[in-house]
């Protein structure tokens, strides 16, 4: 038989096991949800809820340069995020997650049984009718550039965008309105640039109808170019909103993010065995004028064409070379884009 004292020491023993048991316990249970818990910011979609007719599609987007992976509870979406509806009715989701992360985001779609309304096409501005002359001179290289103003659209629809920011609407640029883009001249490029550029580089130039604001939203200035004029190689066409017509193989740009305050020049080469963009070499410059209505962007010609016949494996073709230029921006948390050349309709 115990005695009182042993009877004490084995009822705080006991008590003391209990308590040791419930620590290691809840230690376990906060470990697990802690490491459930992803530190990353999730991933932004737009639109995240959209209503459509049985037939109708709409673009879905995440940030730009994201690889992403779509899904679809119902209907039909495409690598690029274009969603198509189809029968029957009903409410859906839309998942796209990021590539190599456990980010993610989903958009609710709405379909109705109904007939989808034709995209309004905005009509382009009436241009002024010639004043004729007696010897007119022809110009054969030296193309008009000029883009209607207020062409500004939704990226994920197409529509005519309202209230699109000041810094968005090009007014020229450098590719042709035929596409062609000459690597080897600055030929038709903004006096400006003329000293800018140094020898021996591809220049590229996007001019504004207003001025970018200071300091900017966020802008993506950047241009597809397909180095073969071949619309097979490169990154299939109609992947993007870009290059429905354009096979590219390297995108040029500069992108303006507000948290960084900082400008930020990219190089991006397709890599045909990966079937993704890989960064090329750290080599674009960027040139913002002082009324801030024409950006600029140069790399070395050499460092252009070495990366794509490296990563693409195709051998640029001067003569046949195309591109088209884009300014990204965004009108409150909807995405803005204008195109130049415009899109083929």
């Amino acid at each position: 038989m115990l005695n009182d004292r042993a009877r004490v020491i084995l009822f705080w023993f006991t008590i003391g096991m209990i308590g040791l048991v419930a620590l290691v316990a809840l230690v376990t249970i906060l470990r697990a949800c802690g490491g459930s818990v992803s530190m990353e910011p999730p991933l932004t979609i737009s639109p995240v809820q959209v209503e459509l007719c049985t037939g109708e599609q709409r673009q879905f987007v995440v940030e730009e340069g994201i690889e992403a992976e779509w899904n679809a509870s119902g209907g039909t979406i495409d690598e690029s995020g274009l969603f198509t509806a189809s029968s029957p009715p009903g409410d859906y989701t839309v998942t796209v997650v990021q590539r190599g992360s456990r980010r993610a985001a989903e958009a609710s779609v709405h379909v109705v049984a109904c007939t989808p309304t034709p995209t309004p096409v905005p009509s382009p501005t009436p241009s002024p009718s010639p004043i004729p002359t007696a010897t007119p001179t022809p110009e054969p290289t030296s193309l008009p550039r000029a883009d209607p103003q207020g062409d500004v659209e939704t990226y994920e629809g197409g529509a005519p965008a309202g209230g699109a920011p000041a810094g968005v609407d090009i007014r020229a640029a450098s590719p042709g309105t035929d596409l062609r883009v000459d690597l080897q001249s600055t030929a038709g490029a903004p006096v400006e640039l003329a000293d800018w550029v140094a020898e021996g580089e591809v220049l590229l130039w996007i001019e504004l109808y207003e001025p970018v604001p200071d300091p900017p939203l966020y802008s993506d200035w950047l241009f597809a170019l397909d180095l073969d004029g071949n619309i097979a190689t490169g990154r299939p066409a109609g992947s993007v909103r870009i290059n429905p017509d354009l096979g590219d193989e390297a995108v040029v740009g500069a992108l303006y993010e507000p948290a960084q305050a900082a400008y930020a020049p990219y190089f991006l080469v397709w890599d045909a065995a990966q079937g993704s963009w890989v960064d090329g070499p750290d080599v674009v410059r960027f040139y913002l004028s002082e009324s801030r209505t024409l950006v600029g962007l140069a790399l070395p010609l050499d460092a252009l064409t070495q990366s794509v016949a490296q990563a693409a494996g195709v051998t640029p073709v001067f003569e046949a070379v195309k591109g088209r230029g884009a300014v990204l921006s965004y009108a409150g948390e909807q995405a803005v884009i204008d195109f130049y050349p415009d899109r083929p309709q």
